[in-house]
């Protein structure tokens, strides 16, 4: 995420979840495949929660530097 302006970052981080996570899920739910299916929706939420933690992480740290850098 560094060097990226955060809207850059989430266009980016969201389109690679939904060509990987997001094609994946829909294949299995045109194949009526409800196991594959309920995995892959709990792989989606963890990719998901995964990005946004990594976000937090960014800004946490992005703050942290500016701050350093004001004092």
């Amino acid at each position: 995420m560094i060097g990226l302006d955060i809207e850059s970052w989430a266009l980016t981080r969201a389109h690679h979840i939904v060509l990987n996570e997001g094609l994946n899920l829909a294949k299995a739910a045109q194949d009526l495949d409800r196991k594959r299916s309920r995995t892959l929706v709990y792989e989606l939420q963890k990719v998901i929660a995964a990005a946004i933690l990594e976000a937090h992480a960014a800004s946490i740290n992005s703050n942290r530097l500016q701050a350093w850098q004001e004092a």
